[in-house]
């Protein structure tokens, strides 16, 4: 059996969940449900459950204000229930968090489950603390895991993204150089913001950082780099930076 406890603040959404559980997944129980920040700690440290489900929305704050009080003492399994099916649920999938989006599906939920009981494994306290820092620093920077170390890099130091396979090379100031294994189209993803642009199919630039764009269809960088451009994607290429920059005067 599987102890479990739903952190909601949304009464029908608890109801749902639970009816949910009871009809395809009796080997999880429910042993409590709180609507708070303080109550569900509370509740957290008295039954001491495997496996939190967790709305990031709460009555008086957020769920991330419930890890917070934790500290030490998550010795439980979080998934994520979220409404927001945009920014927080990309940043949930690169840190590999469970999740589940609301309204809940019978399917999500299964697949959900089945994955949690493979790896049978504790909250991952470092990896909270940078998707944390991830979702509260959206406009500013990127949150990076590579060889066991969380990296946070602010997005005016990046100058490109390169793609090489299922790696991305990410081109910093100073010359320095981070290579992370994902592609690029999961860095894409997780800088969302509008001074990048995806010029190539190998290439996204921080615009902050284009010298200047040549008739031959070639984008100089600040480190002097240089970006060749297809001709099928010159224009579109063009034209948007033409709009980037009246934007900014």
């Amino acid at each position: 059996m599987i102890n479990s406890i739903i952190i909601e603040d949304e009464q029908s959404s608890m109801e749902y969940l639970v009816s949910i559980l009871k009809r395809n997944h009796k080997n999880v129980k429910v042993l409590g449900w709180a609507s708070d920040v303080e109550s569900a700690v509370t509740l957290i440290k008295k039954k001491e459950p495997e496996i939190v489900f967790l709305d990031i929305q709460l009555k008086d704050g957020s769920g991330f204000e419930v890890l917070d009080k934790l500290q030490n003492e998550m010795t439980f399994e979080v998934i994520f229930t979220t409404g927001f099916v945009d920014y927080k649920e990309k940043a949930m999938d690169y840190f590999a968090f469970y999740y589940l989006n609301k309204p809940i599906q019978e399917t999500q939920l299964q697949k959900v489950l089945n994955m949690y009981e493979l790896k049978r494994s504790a909250f991952d306290k470092r990896k909270y603390e940078a998707f944390k820092h991830q979702v509260e620093s959206k406009y500013d920077a990127i949150t990076i895991f590579e060889r066991g170390e969380y990296t946070s890099v602010k997005f005016s130091n990046i100058l490109y993204c390169e793609a090489s396979g299922n790696y991305t090379t990410i081109h910093l100031k100073h010359n320095k150089q981070l290579l992370i294994s994902k592609n690029l189209k999961r860095i894409e993803d997780m800088v969302e913001h509008s001074d990048f642009f995806r010029v190539h199919r190998s290439y996204l630039i921080n615009l902050k950082h284009v010298n200047k764009f040549t008739a031959d269809g070639v984008i100089v960088m600040s480190n002097n780099a240089e970006i060749a451009i297809s001709s099928r994607s010159r224009k579109k290429v063009i034209d948007f930076l033409k709009f980037y920059n009246s934007k900014k005067y």
